[in-house]
């Protein structure tokens, strides 16, 4: 079935659940017809509330910090940079509660649970029952429609992992609770993890039946009904990153019940929403077994290798995962999207902004979902505000930077130790994400701006829409200009002069280490990929009219390969997960020469293969970025590895779970993005496998223009 996940069994465990959601609430549907859970998220439901955690003193010790490093006293500089420019973890993305449905007496014949990621519409199924989940953009909740042919029994509960408590107020079920102040990561046990407080932000769950039913103290009770709506609302006090969280939820969840509409009305509003998005691209292959349910054809191709609209469904999962998960209004996704079912969530389920967060919305303009773009953009405004603290507090420099991980709050800061009692060298103080991120945005604006939208003042005679965007656009671009400068700001102090050149320093190769003289060491100057965000972030800037200092591009080392740190330094992983060093071939927007894209060839046939999900997603990126659609392929099939999420796998080779979330594992969503940005980037470069037949439609390139066009045995034919 195009465009459909099924299965014929409920789901034990989230990676079998099938997520829905509008940018701001999310649910994963499990699908059990005798006690039914929806997890619920809410996009602001966070630990923590604004405070300054920079270490104020830290740039008091840079300049040690980097004669160490020249002097090439790495065990020095890691002792300074752990114990005396240290940050603090970042907080964490929670978890709001479940809906429980308790079912009366419903039968399990012709089972069947599926998710249209065309409509964004979740329906557990069996003999003259069906449950259709979906999570309106336009009405702003989540509904729950029960139909029944032969009229069915049910109790509606709510609960949390958080403090909360859960009663009914007349026609209106309540989950009201309060997130911790504090919620440390999982890999950190020192004192009290969890520290619960007045001062962190409230929540409101808030459930409305249309249709007969009864209320108990703490539960809705619903009796022989052939159809029944339940309209379920969320909300917290968060009111933005620099104010105590102090709005009302209770009031805020209410209000999405005004104007309160029918369930076909929603339904309605919703696909046409929804679709109205999804159906830009059209990505159809030859060949597969689409009557196959999903988890066995997951193994299927583990097998054969050969079910090509497997493929097909799993870039357009992407696409399902960015319009559910992003759209104007919301907070960027965090390492699981909207979708977290863990109190202590892997990694906090923040933002990991060395890779992570940016491959988040890799996919989110070259395949026409350039709208739900937007949260991005908002995040790097709140970064642009409180690193300024941080650039200052550690670098004593001006402008603003941020380092490898950041929250709601807009953490800024070297995430990590909060005592500077322990070891984060290895990824903590590195402040290069947000020139990134910039590089970045600046991606984003060549694909809105506003020179695209002449087509619609030409060929459709709409003057206003054209003068809309072309404001849209040019307001834009001035935003951007006000970035660009704080962070150029940061780097004309920051960049200190090294073998007279400018470098970056101290600095990182995110999360890799390095061998010089028998000693291994995390912390350098001028690592590859510092050099290649800096010169293309360098380019844009000038593209702006702003002066920049010129950076050169990296070399090729005398291996032949792009090398990963300034000088040629032994390697402790030959295949490391982070392809940090290959930056100016993929996400850079440049084209590189001959010498340097035969040299990223060689480094990828070295790095191999492998690698964690997200690490899989990022290399098909850059061979289609360099033109082999085969060993793209290679590495599509193996993001189709089935990971049993029950074995309880980490760390150990990446794939994909029964419900097609990307396995790192556990679950991180950048992979499921990454994959589908190097599908599309597949199609728009025309580097075509040769087992591949079929066509796409809608593929964006810059200005605007799509891509459409057909192809047989990985030969486009028109």
């Amino acid at each position: 079935m195009k465009n459909i996940l099924f299965y014929n069994k409920k789901a034990t465990c989230f990676e079998q659940s099938l997520p829905v959601g509008n940018g701001r609430i999310g649910g994963l549907v499990f699908g059990n017809l005798k006690k039914e859970r929806i997890a619920l998220n809410e996009d602001s439901l966070w630990s923590g509330y604004p405070k300054d955690l920079n270490k104020k003193d830290a740039y008091k010790y840079l300049e040690s910090a980097r004669s160490a490093l020249f002097d090439k006293d790495y065990e020095k500089a890691k002792n300074i940079i752990n114990r005396d420019m240290h940050g603090h973890w970042s907080e964490a993305y929670l978890p709001f509660g479940d809906l429980i449905i308790e079912y009366e007496n419903v039968p399990k014949h012709d089972y069947q649970r599926s998710l249209d990621i065309s409509k964004g519409i979740a329906k557990t199924q069996a003999i003259g029952f069906c449950e259709t989940v979906f999570v309106s953009y336009p009405a702003e909740l989540m509904v729950v429609n029960i139909h029944s042919d032969f009229g069915v029994s049910f109790t509606v509960k709510m609960k949390s992992q958080l403090e909360h408590t859960v009663k009914t107020r007349e026609d209106t079920l309540l989950l009201t609770g309060r997130a911790p102040e504090v919620c440390m990561p999982p890999y950190y046990n020192q004192g009290e993890t969890i520290v619960q407080g007045d001062k962190g932000m409230t929540f409101c769950g808030a459930v409305k039946v249309l249709g007969n039913a009864s209320f108990s103290e703490n539960s809705i009770i619903v009796k022989n009904q052939n159809d029944t709506t339940l309209l379920v609302s969320l909300a917290t006090s968060f009111v933005d990153f620099k104010s105590m969280p102090t709005a009302d939820s209770e009031s805020r969840a209410m209000e999405k019940f005004k104007n309160t509409k029918s369930f076909d009305k929603l339904l309605k509003e919703h696909i046409s929403d929804f679709s109205a998005l999804f159906d830009r691209v059209e990505f159809e292959l030859e060949g597969g077994y689409d009557d196959l349910p999903t988890d066995k054809r997951i193994k299927n191709m583990n097998k054969k290798g050969d079910d090509y609209s497997l493929i097909a469904l799993l870039f357009q999962y992407g696409r399902y995962l960015t319009i559910s998960g992003s759209r104007p209004g919301t907070n960027a996704m965090t390492l699981q999207g909207i979708w977290n079912t863990h109190l202590r969530a892997p990694w906090s389920s923040s933002y990991t902004t060395n890779i992570n967060t940016q491959m988040n919305y890799w996919c989110t303009d070259i395949t026409n979902l350039s709208e739900c773009f937007e949260p991005l953009v908002d995040f790097v405004k709140k970064l642009s505000f409180t690193g300024r603290t941080t650039a200052n507090d550690y670098y004593g420099c001006s402008g603003f930077c941020a380092h490898h991980n950041s929250d709601i709050w807009g953490a800024s800061y070297p995430a990590g130790f909060p005592n500077g009692d322990g070891d984060s060298s290895q990824y903590a103080p590195w402040c290069m994400s947000v020139p990134w991120l910039l590089n970045q945005l600046y991606d984003h604006y060549l694909y809105i701006r506003s020179e695209s939208y002449d087509k619609n003042k030409d060929e459709n005679n709409n003057k206003d829409k054209y003068k809309d965007e072309n404001n849209k656009s040019d307001e834009f671009k001035k935003e951007l200009t006000e970035l660009f400068t704080g962070c150029l700001d940061f780097f004309n102090d920051f960049l200190t002069e090294y073998n007279s050149k400018l470098v970056t320093c101290p600095s990182i190769s995110p999360e890799n280490k390095f061998i010089d003289n028998s000693v291994e060491s995390s912390l350098t100057y001028m690592p590859s990929m510092d050099r290649e965000i800096l010169f293309e972030f360098f380019e844009n800037c000038r593209e702006l009219g702003l002066d920049a200092p010129v950076i050169e591009q990296v070399k090729v080392a005398s291996d032949g390969r792009i090398p990963e740190w300034a000088e040629e330094f032994g390697e402790t992983e030959i295949e490391h997960r982070h392809v940090s060093h290959l930056y100016c071939i993929y996400p850079s927007r440049f084209v590189q020469n001959d010498e340097l894209n035969r040299a990223a060839e060689k480094s990828l046939n070295v790095r191999g293969f492998g690698g964690t999900g997200w690490s899989l997603g990022w290399k098909v990126c850059l061979w289609a970025r360099l033109g082999n659609g085969e060993n793209a392929l290679r590495l599509i099939k193996k993001q189709l590895t089935y990971i049993n999420p029950k074995l309880n796998i980490h760390y150990n080779g990446g794939g994909s779970y029964p419900n097609l979330f990307d396995a790192h594992p556990p679950f991180q969503i950048d992979g499921n993005f990454g994959v589908s940005a190097g599908i599309a980037e597949m199609l728009k470069n025309k580097a075509l496998p040769k087992e591949w037949s079929g066509h796409v439609k809608g593929i964006k390139t810059h200005a605007s223009e799509t891509i459409s066009y057909s192809f047989k045995n990985g030969k486009p034919i028109d």
